[in-house]
């Protein structure tokens, strides 16, 4: 063991006799420090040493923690330094995953390696909302924790394990999930992308969302085109339907189209659309503004 690893174990010797707050923050910054220097180079042995003293370090500062918002955010600081390394002190790891503040379990929830099955499944059965939902995010999930975090029946948990492609979803578990998804539109789109979703519940889930949101879009759908339909030829009011027969409606003229900004040209269109066999009539004497006159 090198000079620098004794002083520390001395100095966390003292911090504990001491019983200051304040030097015992300290120690632990110092302590986990140490321990992220050189964590791939530590054995066995080693790793156990700074699992004991870490461990003894932080059940201080948690007393502290309850009263003492910096104690918190210590805590906090060295829950997410250590959650990101695989050969963390692994009793460190699960006395933080076990602590109520979700700032101090959460990151060691969501990232941690140390944390076994069995850790999760406890933490899962014991926990609140916010700790599932820490669990929910990891990377990797066996069944007996999507399980687990799924008999407890929240939304927010199932629509994020939903989401979660590396999260092993069992038979039963999806059944939750897909009767869930009759009332949330979110998860149902979540967990009908996934190809792991078996057969049986993919069309169950397919049914209850045709049953449950078909009438509504078709209803949207019918309201959509009915404007449409109004707005491209508006029917005529029923009182002048009635009194005027098809044939007239047919023939009548149409509404004067808006002033054009150019007379000429709106005049040329008219006079193209005239029959082209028999005499032409004597131009109007609106021809006499116009430029060119059509030719005949």
């Amino acid at each position: 063991m090198s000079k620098a690893e004794l002083s520390i174990i001395d100095e966390v010797e003292s911090a504990l006799r001491i019983g200051s707050a304040e030097k015992g923050l300290e120690t632990a910054r110092r302590v986990t420090d140490l321990f992220l220097s050189s964590a791939g180079s530590f054995d066995d042995e080693q790793i156990a040493l700074f699992d004991e003293v870490l461990e003894r370090l932080i059940g201080t500062i948690e007393l502290r923690a309850i009263a003492d918002m910096g104690a918190r955010v210590a805590l906090a600081e060295i829950s997410a330094q250590l959650a990101p390394i695989a050969q963390a002190p692994p009793s460190v790891i699960r006395r933080l995953a076990n602590n109520d503040e979700i700032r101090i379990a959460g990151p060691v929830l969501q990232e941690s390696a140390r944390l076994d099955d069995g850790e999760l499944v406890r933490i899962a059965s014991s926990k609140g909302e916010p700790h599932l939902l820490a669990v929910a995010g990891r990377w990797w999930l066996k069944e007996i924790v999507t399980d687990a975090l799924l008999a407890r029946r929240y939304p927010s948990v199932s629509r994020r394990l939903a989401a979660n492609p590396g999260a092993r979803v069992s038979g039963n578990g999806f059944a939750v999930i897909v009767g869930q998804a009759e009332s949330d539109p979110e998860l149902a789109v979540s967990v009908g992308v996934r190809v792991d979703l078996p057969r049986s519940c993919a069309a169950n889930c397919c049914a209850r969302r045709r049953t449950r949101f078909a009438p509504a879009c078709c209803r949207a759908r019918r309201r959509i085109c009915s404007r449409k339909s109004r707005a491209r030829s508006p029917p005529l009011p029923p009182a002048s339907r009635a009194r005027c027969p098809v044939s007239a409606i047919s023939k009548a003229p149409s509404a004067p189209s808006q002033v054009s900004r150019h007379p000429a040209s709106s005049t040329r269109r008219r006079c193209s659309a005239l029959p082209s066999s028999g005499a032409m009539k004597k131009p109007s004497p609106r021809w006499r503004c116009c430029r060119s006159p059509p030719s005949r």
